[in-house]
């Protein structure tokens, strides 16, 4: 059974009717209590309708008086019975939780001793509660026999003292409480109310409302006799913790809340100058974390977040507070007269803590951390700036490389500027024709010396006023808005064309390599955009395996039937899957039992370090042997000294791809070079 479910049904079992109503006293919810009172009615229904028409004006006065205090309290009645309504506004909430308690008896009691003891009113005023008479000057205190109940005692168990019962009143409480008295006792307050705990007889505490009245004074005006009454609210006190529970702490991690970090940072700011102290945010994103839950699963992942959670703490100064935003993002706050120096202190243990294995879920699971800082006052005041400034910072950390931490600095400010301004123009590059494709060879390493026979088709952006941007930096943009749905698919339909081109030129079996990011293939699985290649190519007359598409093993890590089918679908049109990147991600290499793949592209950082005859050697040579004990063929990227090529096809791999061999370069120039201008089939400058 889930929490909700369990909490609404301790709800139901309460003797009070409960309910839940929005600002405008609209009931959203209630217990089975009121619903049973009320005939069940189609929610929301006002509150108002349902009281008695005498009532609704009085109701409608206090209920939007209590919109300021965040408290209300009214007896009215709901149809023909008396009730007191007793609410409060959730924290931080537009929305209050209030109970009705059945108070008929203590109203018709009432109604017949209108007249009689004031003492006696006031012991009715809620019927079974218990009830107490304080006679002030002579130091005596009477407790009805439920109120000795209340806290586990019979009569004649307790001295007839205030003392008694003051005493067992908790420690933290007792200032309130004796304030709360005094403004009733100097007519401040026309009743005395208050709420606190008190210790019973088997040592529990127990959560009171204790309201009373002076009801008699001597001629100077002080009080000679008090009575009033003990009314149990430990269950409302219990429940209001659970809320403020659930509002302020990480159910996963146990650690503070986005929330709850939210008030403790606008706190400390409040109070930095007269502290005299500095304040740093600190952004804190576990890196490889996504692959890890993806990988092993959720149950592993969330015990790994439990895990990092408590390796943060531990790397907390007394005064550093830790808190989970969601998903693998954590945030701390630190203060401190010099917070620069403490920060990096803290931010180098947190990446050391966490680059250590986790073991989870019988698994060693090896992760790291990006961080980005901001500092108060230097880069802000204001709990906004300072949380943009440290995002900025974060994602500088992880576009360096990651497992690292970055402070903000105004440049990446100027870099975040950049970004916004090419995001913006980025929505024109394509109406505009601003794209562009270029083509680098991709050669047979058996015969480096015989024309390619594939090539990439490689993304460009020239920008009016910017000049050529690079895809590093245009592609993220393109991807995180979406943008890279259509840039894809002109990428193709212009690849489409060139490879059609070359080919009826006499370039028979020429095949051009496109990339196709992952947000492509998502984006044709939740809004079922599915640019349906395979029907343009037969439209050209062109053979599938004119075209080879070039993917990352991110998207393999998904598990994503549609995206596996979509991937059957190209396959079996017949272009050819090659696997991009191929050796980075984190991942067991199980996906390749589950997907048919053509080709895979040993990543450029393997490449670079094969002339030192260390581990880069090893494993290129092991990519090439085990991809061919797969079937596939290996293509060989960032070529960039004879030496590497020669070590590559020494090993057996299949095709190179790098500048040792050509860069990127338009179509025209690409016949030129490699066709020897004889091929005559550029399509290139359509986009301009």
């Amino acid at each position: 059974m889930s929490t909700s479910v369990h909490f609404a049904s301790l709800l139901d079992a309460l003797p009070q009717q409960v309910w839940k109503a929005d600002a405008e006293g609209r009931l959203l919810w209630m217990n089975a209590r009121l619903a049973e009172a009320l005939s069940r009615p189609a929610l929301p229904t006002p509150l108002a309708r349902w009281l008695h028409e005498d009532d609704r004006a009085a109701f409608t006065e206090r209920w939007s008086a209590a919109q300021a205090t965040g408290r209300f309290e009214m007896e009215y009645r709901l149809g023909q019975a008396w009730v007191l309504a007793q609410a409060e506004r959730l924290p931080g909430s537009p929305l209050w939780l209030g109970t009705h308690v059945d108070i008929a008896e203590r109203r018709a009691a009432e109604k017949r001793l209108r007249e009689s003891d004031a003492l006696w009113k006031l012991a009715l005023e809620c019927s079974g509660d218990g009830v107490w008479d304080w006679h002030v000057q002579a130091g005596v205190e009477y407790f009805s026999e439920r109120y000795l109940r209340l806290y586990g005692f019979e009569p004649g168990d307790v001295a007839a003292s205030p003392e008694a019962f003051d005493a067992r009143t908790h420690p933290d409480d007792i200032a309130q409480m004796a304030k709360d008295r005094e403004d009733h006792f100097s007519g401040r307050t026309p009743l005395y109310r208050n709420e606190h705990r008190v210790q019973a007889r088997d040592g529990s505490w127990k959560w009171i409302l204790s309201r009373g009245m002076v009801i008699e004074r001597d001629a100077a005006g002080r009080p000679l006799r008090m009575v009033g009454t003990h009314t149990d609210i430990t269950d409302r006190k219990r429940q209001e913790a659970q809320v403020w529970q659930q509002a302020r702490v990480d159910a996963l991690t146990g650690l503070p809340n986005r929330r709850s970090l939210r008030e403790r940072i606008e706190r400390a700011l409040a109070q930095r100058a007269v502290r005299g102290e500095e304040l740093a945010v600190m952004f804190v994103d576990l890196d490889h974390f996504k692959e890890v839950n993806d990988s092993l699963g959720h149950d592993v992942g969330d015990a790994l977040l439990v895990q990092a959670a408590g390796r943060l703490q531990d790397c907390m100064p007394a005064s550093g507070v830790v808190a989970r935003m969601g998903g693998d993002e954590f945030t701390v706050l630190l203060a401190a007269p010099q917070v620069a120096p403490e920060a990096e202190r803290v931010g180098q243990a947190v990446l050391e803590a966490l680059s250590e294995a986790f073991e989870v879920g019988g698994e060693r699971v090896y992760v790291s951390a990006s961080i980005g800082v901001s500092l108060a006052p230097r880069d802000g005041t204001e709990i906004e700036a300072l949380f943009k400034h440290a995002d900025l910072a974060l994602y500088e950390a992880k576009g360096a490389g990651r497992n690292r931490m970055s402070v903000f600095t105004p440049a990446l400010h100027d870099a975040a500027q950049r970004r916004a301004r090419l995001a913006a123009e980025l929505r024109e590059a394509l109406p505009l024709r601003q794209f562009s494709l270029v083509y680098q060879p991709i050669l047979s390493l058996r015969d480096p010396a015989a024309p390619p026979r594939k090539a990439e088709a490689l993304l460009r952006w020239t920008h009016p006023q910017l000049g050529e941007v690079s895809p590093v930096q245009f592609i993220p943009i393109a991807e995180a808005s979406g943008l890279i749905v259509d840039i894809g698919d002109w990428v193709f339909r212009e690849a489409a064309a060139q490879a059609l081109a070359w080919r009826r030129a006499g370039r028979e079996g020429f095949q051009i390599s496109i990339n196709k990011s992952p947000v492509q293939f998502l984006s044709e699985r939740s809004h079922r955009l599915q640019p349906d290649w395979i029907t343009h190519l037969r439209g050209l007359g062109l053979p599938g395996d004119a075209l080879a598409v070039e993917i990352t093993e991110g998207l393999l890590l998904e598990r994503d039937e549609a995206v596996a089918g979509r991937l059957r679908g190209l396959r079996a049109a017949g272009l050819s899957i090659s696997l991009d990147d191929f050796g980075t991600g984190y991942s067991s290499l199980s996906y390749l039992q589950h997907h048919e793949i053509d080709t895979v592209k040993i990543d450029r950082s393997f490449v670079a370090g094969l002339e030192d005859d260390g581990k880069a050697l090893a494993l290129c040579r092991a990519i090439v042997t085990m991809a061919h004990e797969l079937g596939m063929q290996v293509v060989a990227e960032g070529i960039e000294t004879e030496a590497q090529a020669m070590l590559l096809r020494h090993m057996g791999c299949d095709w190179g791809q790098g500048w040792w061999f050509g860069r990127g370069v338009a179509a025209g120039e690409f016949e030129e070079r490699w066709f020897g201008g004889q091929a005559a089939g550029s399509v290139s400058g359509t986009a301009r």
